[in-house]
């Protein structure tokens, strides 16, 4: 008896069975793909913010006006993909809805900031830069973190998207693609050396983001 126990063929799994562990594989992996997406586009945001933050800072620093509206700072409670990105970090500050999450300090998000916040241009920045080169450049680099999330669902921004189930809907087959191109043209910008560069009208990366002003293209 307790031979035949040993010997007894070990009984296979049914088909529905097979099938379920390989969904349940499949939902594994997805959920780990979507892991590294978030972990790239959140380092990528912080990639981009810095760079802005180095144009930017000299300007910002002695300027008395307020680009930041708390309207805008809603975006990341409302948005349920800006709120995931935003807790994978502790904000240095809480938001409030006098001030958003505008701080004496500055703006106390990391990440999980609206689009709104890098594509804004500020005329005395852009007026001051040197070249139309560097004019445009700057609008690409402003418009690296928004171009990511355009038309996740139909024509929707990824941050439209209010209904976490609608979420779940978007392609982030599509999004890490256009990740890599932002991260592609966020690279020609940080390797451009002023005149000494290639014209930026033979780099499609940053065509892809904001067509190149007809100026710079010949």
């Amino acid at each position: 008896m307790l031979l035949a126990r040993i010997t007894q063929p070990k009984r296979r799994e049914s088909p529905v069975g097979q099938l379920l562990s390989e969904v349940r594989l499949k939902l594994d992996d997805m959920a780990t793909y979507l892991s590294k997406i978030l972990k790239s586009y959140t380092d990528f945001e912080i990639a981009v913010r810095e760079q802005i933050a180095d144009i930017c800072a000299p300007h910002c620093a002695g300027c008395q006006g307020v680009c930041c509206r708390p309207e805008f700072c809603r975006e990341n409670i409302d948005s349920p993909f800006l709120n995931r990105i935003s807790a994978k970090t502790q904000p240095d500050g809480a938001f409030s809805e006098e001030h958003g999450w505008l701080a004496p300090t500055g703006c106390v998000l990391s990440v999980g900031r609206p689009p709104v916040c890098y594509q804004f241009n500020c005329n005395k920045i852009i007026d001051g830069l040197p070249t139309a080169q560097h004019r445009y450049l700057v609008k690409v680099l402003s418009n690296l973190v928004p171009y990511i999330g355009k038309r996740s669902l139909g024509t929707r921004h990824i941050v439209e998207i209010m209904d976490p189930d609608q979420l779940k809907k978007v392609s982030f087959t599509r999004f890490g693609r256009r990740l890599n191109e932002a991260r592609e043209a966020l690279h020609v910008i940080q390797s451009y050396k002023g005149p000494y560069s290639s014209k930026v009208s033979s780099h499609a990366a940053l065509s892809r983001v904001i067509p190149i002003p007809r100026p710079l293209a010949q």
